[in-house]
């Protein structure tokens, strides 16, 4: 497996798969040139023998200068359990300490319960929060659309 940085010329590729991966419509404009041109060290694609077969995107924040934000990471449903999300994330730890952060932050839905297991497992502590879904503590209303997620932080260093 091979890690790249994405490249703008990705886009279309990543449009192209991204409903499928998630399992219904997806849609961002994180899949665009833009988003690509100024967020490209955060935003990495994994490849087997040429092919896509996950991404991750993230940033890091303008507001809290020691923390960065995965947005979003999709892994082709054919590789997941095969340690490509592990990799991908992995990357984005070193990438994003490189530039001087030392707090990942990234969300996923109360319902997923395999990505809740996936992200202890990689040392995210979820962030405690005054209501609990399935006694899991989720920030209600947090895209402020009404989505509801699970809220996690990892430090990179003690």
């Amino acid at each position: 497996m091979k890690l790249r940085y994405i490249e703008t010329e990705d886009c279309g590729a990543i449009l192209e798969v991204a409903s499928d991966w998630w399992g219904s419509n997806y849609s961002s404009d994180m899949f665009s040139k833009w988003f690509i041109n100024h967020f490209r060290e955060t935003c990495l694609l994994a490849e087997e023998n040429g092919k896509m077969i996950g991404f991750i995107m993230g940033f890091l924040s303008q507001t809290k200068p020691d923390e960065a934000y995965i947005r979003i990471v999709m892994v082709d449903p054919a590789w997941r359990g095969k340690g490509v999300g592990r990799a991908l994330y992995e990357k984005f730890f070193k990438n994003t300490e490189v530039l001087g952060r030392n707090t990942i932050r990234c969300v996923t839905a109360p319902r997923k319960k395999d990505s809740i297991t996936f992200h202890a497992r990689l040392g995210f502590s979820i962030e405690p929060q005054e209501q609990e879904i399935d006694g899991i503590p989720t920030c209600l209303n947090y895209d402020g659309r009404g989505g509801n997620r699970v809220v996690f932080k990892k430090l990179l260093h003690n």
